[in-house]
């Protein structure tokens, strides 16, 4: 009688292909990004989506079309059409799909963070990933028995040649928007965060690079001055001394790569995402219930890659306190990712799988990813994303509001295959 093989041929591959994105999130970050944040597809979306409803949803400090979620939709596409893996397809719970992508960005925007960042910032010495990786490997194997008790959402079937673009026209139409604000002027409608501008006083005093690079300029209040460092309104009040201006850091969403470095690789990410089936979620999930390791290697290596770069280039902080974009409540941190995480084995994968799923034509894919885009709107809109303050005051209900939902469509799919 032969053996199963646990680890495959394909293993080193995944291996391969996770070291390389895990370098790239270390190297974006040296190259402008945030913190521990140069791969996120959930901040990433959240700051897309603050682009373009970030009036109305509270999102100034985090309002940009990342490029980098361009570069991977349109690199997963050519990758699937040279290899000719390209295929409208569709039909497998729809609607079902654009609900748990919603909960997947929800429940991650509480951790600040989705799968994929999670190991990104334990590369970068970030200890309260390990709480979010706890949620990750609980909320997978909550997932692993709904899939043995016989949740199924169905088989996709083959669509009409227009649904299997639906991701690709949202990348060009972001690539167009992003095009026009960086070498154009903003949208009159559009929000974006200044490039490294600082929420002195959040909501109240933001200041930036002066345009000449010279010092610093006053966005808001707009009559106020910066005078021996400090913000000084016009009627001579002292709105933050020099040491509160100078000890504070950009907004996230001002912190970013060069517009074309985030585009390549992007490109680059969903060429290699698309080749190897890279999914942050789906090894630990193979390993647990078909005993099979070769995705798992993809997650081994994204950490490796990250904490070799990160230390290369002196952004590796290792401890619990002082990290980027990040808080320490740990059971906050725990229950966020047992939802993002069971969301994610339910959708069949995690983010990056969904958006590499929906650049290859798949309808089902792009509905989650869909979801996933207003859900960043809707729970900054709400008020119950995180902050590295902590957790706001209205995750817990909103938590457990989607574990119910969760719990529902496990029983109504489960009840519908049997």
């Amino acid at each position: 009688m032969t053996q199963r093989r646990v680890i495959g041929p394909t293993a080193w591959i995944v291996g391969a292909a996770g070291l390389f994105i895990g370098a790239l999130a270390g190297w974006l970050v040296s190259q402008g990004n945030p913190g521990n944040m140069g791969l996120c597809i959930a901040c990433f979306w959240r700051d897309i989506a603050g682009f373009f409803v970030g009036g109305v949803s509270n999102q100034a400090a985090v309002a940009y079309i990342r490029p980098e979620i361009i570069g991977i939709i349109l690199g997963a596409l050519g990758a699937a059409i040279v290899t000719k893996e390209y295929k409208p397809r569709g039909g497998s719970a729809p609607l079902l799909r654009f609900v748990m992508g919603f909960i997947f960005m929800s429940s991650a925007l509480v951790f600040l963070g989705c799968t994929v960042r999670a190991w990104v910032r334990l590369g970068g010495g970030d200890l309260t990933a390990l709480w979010g990786l706890l949620g990750i490997v609980i909320g997978v194997g909550v997932g692993i028995v709904i899939l043995k008790s016989g949740y199924n959402l169905g088989r996709a079937k083959g669509a009409p040649a227009w649904t299997g673009w639906i991701v690709t026209g949202i990348a060009v139409i972001l690539l167009a928007f992003a095009l026009w604000t960086q070498f154009g002027t903003k949208p009159e409608f559009a929000t974006l965060t200044p490039a490294n501008a600082r929420a002195v006083i959040p909501g109240e005093v933001v200041v930036a690079p002066a345009p000449d690079g010279d010092g610093l300029t006053v966005l808001r209040p707009a009559d106020a001055t910066i005078v021996d460092g400090a913000v000084v309104a016009a009627d001579g009040e002292v709105l933050a001394d020099a040491d509160k201006v100078a000890s504070t850091g950009p907004m996230p969403g001002g912190r970013r790569a060069p517009f074309f470095i985030s585009l390549a690789a992007g490109l680059a990410i969903g060429v290699v995402a698309q080749r190897s089936r890279f999914c942050s979620v789906g090894g630990i999930r193979d390993a647990i219930l078909i005993r099979r390791f070769d995705l798992l290697f993809g997650v081994i290596g994204l950490v490796i890659g990250a904490t070799v770069v990160n230390m290369i280039f002196g952004q590796y902080n290792l401890g619990f306190t002082g990290q980027p974009v990040a808080h320490n409540d740990a059971l906050g941190n725990i229950a966020a990712m047992v939802i993002a995480a069971l969301a994610a084995v339910m959708l069949g994968g995690c983010p990056m799988r969904q958006m590499i799923m929906g650049a290859e034509g798949d309808a089902d894919g792009a509905a989650a990813v869909v979801g996933m885009v207003i859900g960043a709107g809707f729970t900054h809109w709400a008020g119950y994303a995180s902050s590295p303050a902590g957790l706001a005051d209205r995750a817990w209900p909103a938590l457990g509001v989607m574990a119910v939902i969760l719990a529902a469509i496990a029983l109504a799919k489960r009840a519908r295959a049997a």
